[in-house]
């Protein structure tokens, strides 16, 4: 089953040890297509001793964060505000390294912020014909088109021999396709040559059923979703002649690839609690394209599912996700993931 979106909270039941909190440990910034729009969020550094808050700082210069990424601080010395931005020439996910010194305890412990980027999903493109050329050589083999000797005109076929004609219709887009028909002059004791050659072309919303009408010398306007059938009659100095046709297909407008999903969790009483007094709600937020999604429409993509401290079996499912004293033993890492 895939995982669509996927976010992480951690809740935890404060000793006498120190600790350091992050209010926010992650952060998915909207994207393009292709790269990071430019933008900031921010995240508060908290110290602690059992259940106390200390002072703490962070020295911007000794943050290790990837190329793109610029973290600043407002200078607290109890409880700094940092902001993290990302540049428009970030295109991939990373994590930012903070040292925190709390000076009461002379250390330094190392918190981590992770960021992902939500990509728009690229538009389908409109494909239309944008020429057509024919042209013709003579082989000795009715199934292998030849190599060489292509021509716009019409070239002298002997007894025996094939008329190869062929039709390259050019895209918009810079493709194009290319078909082939075959006629014969036969061998029977009367010299037969080739006395002429029409090319005819018709738009269709079969392309396998030979349009009556519509014919003309010039090619038409093809709609997306239709066919471009080419005629091609060589005449013969007999009076008979052949018929033949290709087919070429002008592709639907693509449809706009499918903006990313993102997952945010929030709690209900907040991530720190004192003297095993835990009771809060998490929940589960999900967005597409930045835009926050119905429970109906959550629904529709899949199945939320909590897992606890990395373990590999969900613990329960659904939107929220209740936790009281019992569920923590100093610390609890939650994962929600959207699978469908």
């Amino acid at each position: 089953m895939a995982v669509k979106s996927s976010d992480q909270i951690s809740i935890v039941d404060v000793t006498d040890a120190y600790s350091v909190i992050l209010t926010s440990e992650s952060h998915t910034f909207l994207g393009s297509t292709s790269a990071a729009i430019a933008a900031s969020t921010t995240t508060q550094v908290i110290a602690m001793q059992g259940a106390s808050q200390v002072a703490c700082s962070v020295t911007v210069g000794n943050v290790t964060a990837p190329t793109g990424v610029t973290v600043s601080s407002d200078g607290d010395t109890t409880a700094p505000t940092l902001t993290i931005s990302v540049s428009s020439s970030v295109n991939e996910s990373g994590t930012v390294t903070i040292p925190v010194y709390i000076a009461s305890a002379g250390v330094t412990i190392e918190k981590v912020f992770s960021y992902g980027i939500a990509f728009t999903g690229a538009s389908g493109t409109s494909v239309s014909i944008s020429g057509t050329s024919v042209t013709y050589a003579a082989g000795t083999s009715g199934t292998t088109a030849p190599t060489t000797g292509w021509s716009g005109t019409i070239p002298s076929v002997s007894e025996g021999q094939y008329l190869w004609t062929k039709t390259v219709v050019t895209y918009s887009d810079g493709a194009s396709t290319t078909s082939y028909s075959v006629s014969y002059v036969g061998v029977d004791g009367t010299s037969v040559s080739i006395s002429g050659t029409s090319v005819t072309y018709v738009a269709s919303d079969s392309g396998t059923t030979t349009p009556t009408t519509g014919w003309s010398g010039t090619i038409p306007s093809v709609s997306a979703g239709q066919y471009l059938w080419t005629k091609t009659v060589v005449t013969y100095s007999d009076g008979t002649s052949t018929t033949s046709y290709s087919v070429s297909y002008v592709g639907i407008d693509g449809s706009d690839g499918a903006d990313a999903i993102t997952m945010s969790i929030t709690s209900s009483n907040g991530t720190i609690f004192k003297n095993s007094a835990i009771s809060t709600v998490l929940t589960a937020h999900v967005y597409q394209a930045g835009v926050e999604l119905t429970t109906a429409q959550i629904a529709a993509l899949g199945t939320i599912y909590w897992y606890k401290d990395g373990s590999g079996a969900s613990s329960a499912s659904g939107q929220t996700l209740t936790i009281d004293a019992g569920d923590v033993d100093s610390k609890a890492t939650y994962i929600a993931q959207l699978e469908g």
